[in-house]
């Protein structure tokens, strides 16, 4: 839960901020700053449970690699939605094109590093079966089951 809202809240928002574009619907930018903003806070928390997570879980050299690049990643999302969302939000949202053009752009650089970072704690949850039982471990052997 902590790591699929941010997942959904700040895709939901670059989704809506250019649909606000595209339609003209400027209404539908203050419903992306809401999700920008929650989905900013909530990759706090998930950068924070990560980190905590980071400590105790045992794992190899290459998935320590994975890790640390999903680490930065998870860092890097979180910079750009503080950077994006403090704009907005000390702007009001009343944004003129080249701030509006520049907080998109934060914000899609936020999503392109998040939808990476996802992709990288999946393939740790259910490739490497790093923090759970879900994935089958490379470092362990294979037991077969029946569905």
């Amino acid at each position: 839960m902590v790591v699929h809202f941010p997942i959904a809240l700040v895709l939901s928002a670059v989704a809506l901020d250019l649909i606000a574009i595209v339609f003209k619907r400027p209404g539908l930018h203050r419903i992306a700053l809401w999700n920008l903003s929650l989905g900013t806070l909530g990759a706090g928390l998930a950068v924070l449970s990560g980190l905590r997570a980071e400590a105790v879980a045992k794992h190899t050299f290459e998935i320590h690699q994975v890790m640390e690049l999903h680490k930065r990643l998870g860092i890097t999302t979180l910079i750009l939605g503080l950077m994006a969302a403090s704009v907005r939000l000390k702007l009001r949202d009343r944004l003129t094109i080249r701030t509006r053009a520049i907080t998109l752009l934060l914000s899609v650089g936020m999503a392109c590093t998040l939808a990476w970072g996802a992709h990288l704690g999946g393939r740790l949850v259910y490739e490497f079966g790093v923090g759970g039982s879900f994935g089958a471990s490379r470092s362990s052997p294979h037991i077969p089951h029946h569905h």
